[in-house]
């Protein structure tokens, strides 16, 4: 369970970084590479390594499906994030039934859900860019917290 509030904190480390002013606007990373620049800083400070990944781009309004193969019995931690054009993403998780199994739609860019227990198999995730000016990148990983 230390994993999984570890993984929370993250959530929002990931958010603060994103947020952030740095002194060297002009070479900080943008689009798709401050994504994996967010993921990867919040990794080293914790110490996590995803299990998986799906990244995409879109525009306000719409709805991406990726899915996640998730092994028996484990619990995971889906983390989203998105690039400097983007305030707001949310995220729903589906098992291999259809059935969700968890939901984040907040208003943030940093949506997490965690899935305890899960059943072994492929889950599906919706990301919804809620609030984009123009096309936003984003990404979701899954972390095991066992």
């Amino acid at each position: 369970m230390n994993r999984i509030f570890a993984a929370a904190s993250a959530a929002v480390g990931l958010a603060a970084l994103a947020l952030a002013p740095t002194a060297a606007q002009a070479q900080d990373p943008t689009g798709a590479a401050m994504v994996d620049y967010l993921f990867e800083q919040v990794e080293n400070e914790f110490g996590f390594s995803s299990t998986a990944s799906q990244a995409g781009r879109q525009s306000a309004g719409n709805v991406q499906t990726v899915t996640f193969n998730l092994s028996a019995g484990g619990t995971y931690v889906l983390i989203g994030a998105c690039d400097e054009n983007c305030s707001d993403l949310d995220m729903i998780v589906r098992d291999s039934s259809g059935n969700e199994v968890g939901r984040d739609e907040e208003p943030d860019d940093v949506p997490m859900v965690i899935v305890d227990g899960a059943r072994g198999g492929r889950y599906t995730v919706d990301v919804g860019m809620v609030t984009c000016q123009g096309s936003c990148n984003w990404g979701v990983r899954a972390y095991s917290a066992d």
